[in-house]
Parts: structure tokens; C-alpha cells; sequence
């Protein structure tokens, strides 16, 4: 058993012009089964690679994900049931962004690259 600990900061000024903006957020989970790897994703819009099952994981896993690229190769990022063929909603990392998000895990995350030469894909699945 770990503990993952998120911690954001937010610090932002001139948005708006009442006054700057200025936030941090701590959340800690205890872990029991989960990691981090690395992938290359070289699968395209019409056949997405499912990266993670959602038989495989509880409602409320966290999950981190983060486009290594450092070029103009993009991640897209889907919770769509399979069969859907790169159809529908789909998340965009672009080379060097990051998501951390909770995963009602009800339909498998799936990715796919902005181009076959792949996207280096550094991943984390967390469940409580």
C-alpha cells in the first residue's frame, strides 16, 4: 500500500480586473494497486489503442497521463465504449501537457497519436 499525494498550485494575475488569483489543492489517496509506465502510441484516429479496461477498475481510480513529446505530435484521450472507431468526444494533450482526473472507469480509455510515428505516453492508474 502508497500514498499518492496531488498537490496544484494556481497563481495567476491580471484575468480579471478584481484582484489576482491564487490557490493550492492537496489531495492524498491511499493506494492499493496501481503504477506508472511508459507507452508509444502509434495507433491513429481509426483503430485507438484502449490503454486502460474499465472491467479492470473501480469507480473513482485516478489516472495520470502526459504527452512526453516534445514535438507536434498530439495524444487524444477517450472514455467511449469500443467499437466507436474514433468517433465522438476526444481530450487533446499536446506535446509536454498533462491531465490528472478521477476515472469512473464505466467504459475504457482509449488513445490514439496525431500521427503513426507515435506519441511517447507516460501513464499512471491509481486506485483506492
Amino acid at each position: 500500500m502508497a500514498t499518492l499525494r496531488a498537490t496544484a498550485n494556481v497563481n495567476a494575475n491580471n484575468l480579471t480586473t478584481q484582484q489576482s488569483l491564487s490557490t493550492q489543492i492537496i489531495s492524498s489517496l491511499t493506494v492499493t494497486q496501481g503504477g506508472v509506465l511508459v507507452d508509444n502510441i502509434t495507433e491513429v484516429v481509426g483503430g485507438p489503442k484502449t490503454l486502460l479496461t474499465a472491467a479492470d477498475y473501480a469507480e473513482g481510480t485516478k489516472v495520470y497521463l502526459r504527452n512526453k513529446n516534445t514535438d507536434t505530435v498530439d495524444l487524444y484521450i477517450s472514455y467511449e465504449a469500443a467499437g466507436t472507431a474514433g468517433q465522438g468526444a476526444w481530450t487533446r494533450l499536446k506535446a509536454g501537457e498533462w491531465a490528472f482526473f478521477p476515472w469512473m472507469a464505466a467504459a475504457n480509455l482509449r488513445v490514439y497519436a496525431s500521427a503513426g510515428t507515435g506519441c511517447i505516453l507516460e501513464y499512471g492508474v491509481f486506485e483506492a
